[in-house]
Formats: structure tokens, sequence, C-alpha cells
């Protein structure tokens, strides 16, 4: 009964900071259609550079790419980009509320990190759904897959957005304490997201960084969301490319961040607190 009544508790404390959210961001309504054109914008010159190569050699790359699918995974991107805001919102927010001293009214009363990193996702992909769910709906018209395929994508998309929103509640939580630090973490994660792979293939980076890919978890997201969905259209060439290291990587980097992020925001915040102003 206990534990009905405190996952009863928990739920009602991700619904508050969700909805409060929510209302914060619709007062702007231009917002929202500067929040889906612009991911647009980014996929338009791999368009081009793709369309170019393809035209002078359709089999440029000796992977999974082609051009029959490039167009896809270019959408998949558009998806990819259309969550890289969790990675800022939190130190968004955190700088607002520190800069309006409103920061101790979040977390005076009890409740639980993990909650306001849930609640906070949950109101930025309910934002994020209409231009998500309208490409997801375009991929599925030209590219069609079985249901149990576009499940499969959707569980993958959702740990992508866990993920990034762990990495960005980290990078909030040290906007609150140390800017200083907030600043050089925001480089790291910028440059990380450019070795990810969320548009082009990985040969197409110089062999000297290929390293650096291969140890970014990101990467191994993005590879296996594609994968996922190109399953559906060639199964045993996405077969061929999915390895045990796509697996293990994205599960056990969707479970461990969301936790370190919050052991680490209390630990950090209850000892050193609010910095400035």
């Amino acid at each position: 009964m206990l534990k009905r009544e405190n996952l009863k508790v928990n739920l009602i404390q991700i619904y508050s900071l969700a909805v409060k959210d929510i209302k914060l961001h619709t007062r702007y309504k231009l917002e929202f259609v500067v929040e889906f054109v612009a991911p647009l914008l980014s996929i338009f010159f791999p368009y081009i550079i793709f369309r170019t190569l393809f035209s002078i050699n359709e089999n440029i790359f000796s992977n999974y790419y082609s051009a029959k699918n490039y167009i896809l995974f270019l959408l998949l991107g558009y998806c990819i980009s259309c969550l890289v805001f969790l990675f800022w919102t939190y130190k968004d927010l955190f700088y607002d509320e520190k800069t309006w001293k409103t920061l101790n009214a979040i977390f005076v009363a009890p409740v639980p990190k993990f909650n306001i990193l849930v609640g906070y996702l949950l109101s930025g992909l309910i934002s994020k759904s209409f231009p998500l769910l309208f490409i997801i709906a375009l991929c599925f018209i030209l590219y069609p897959i079985p249901l149990i395929n576009l499940f499969l994508v959707l569980i993958i998309l959702f740990c992508i957005s866990l993920t990034f929103a762990s990495m960005g509640f980290i990078l909030g939580l040290f906007e609150i304490v140390n800017e200083d630090i907030s600043a050089s973490l925001a480089v790291g994660i910028s440059f990380i997201s450019l070795v990810s792979c969320v548009f082009y293939p990985i040969e197409i980076f110089p062999k000297e960084i290929h390293f650096i890919i291969r140890i970014n978890p990101l990467y191994y997201y993005f590879d296996l969301l594609r994968l996922s969905w190109w399953a559906g259209v060639n199964y045993e060439e996405a077969l061929s490319y999915i390895t045990i290291y796509h697996i293990i990587i994205v599960i056990i980097f969707t479970i461990i961040a969301p936790i370190v992020a919050s052991y680490l925001f209390y630990r950090i915040y209850s000892k050193y607190g609010s910095s400035g102003y």
C-alpha cells in the first residue's frame, strides 16, 4: 500500500511539473513554429551533400547508407535534432530561476530530483510531439515498416530523450553551482554532438577521429535508431550492421544516465547550493 501511495505521489509531482512547464512555454505561440522549422533547416545542407555524392557514385559508402535510404536517415536525424533542446533546457531553466531568485522555491519542496528531471522531460516531449509525430508519420509513408519496428524506434527515441535530459540536468546543475564548469561542459557536449553521426555516416569523418566516434555512446544510439527502422525495410542488411555493443551501450547508458544525474544533483547542490546573483 505504501509503495502504491509513493508511486501516486511521484506521478502527481511529475505531472504538476510538466503542466507548469508546458504552460510557461505556451505563452509564445511563435516559438512552436520556430522549433519546427529550425531542425528542418539543419537537414538542408546534408541533403544537398548526399544528393551530390550519390549522383556521382551510388555506392560511395561501404556501409548501409545508400541512395535508397539517405532521405530516411536525414528525417530521423531531424527527430534527433528536435530532441537536442533537452541538452540546454535545464541550463536555461535553472539560470532563469537563479537570476529571478526563485530557484529555492523549486527545491525547497520534498520533490525527488528524479521527478524534476522526468517532469521537465515530459513537458519537453509534449511540446515537441507535433513535429516529431509529423516526421515519423512521413518516414512511415515513405518507408513503411512493421509495427514492431515502429514501436522499437519509438522506444529508442525515448531512450535518446532520457539520456539527453540526464546530460542536460547535469549541465543545469553546474549552471547553478559554478557557471565556469557549466560553460566547459557545454563545449564538451557540443563536441560530442558533432562526432555522434546524427546525419552522416562515420566514413565521411577523417579516420583520425573514428576512434573518438566509436567510444561516444550517442553514436550507438543514433546508429541503432537508423538500423531499427531500416530493419523493417531490409532486414538482412540492417541486421548485419547491428552489434551486441549497440544494444548493451544503449541499455546501460539509458539506465545509468538519469540515476547518475539525480545523484549528482542531490549531492552537489546540497553541498554547494547556488553561486552568484
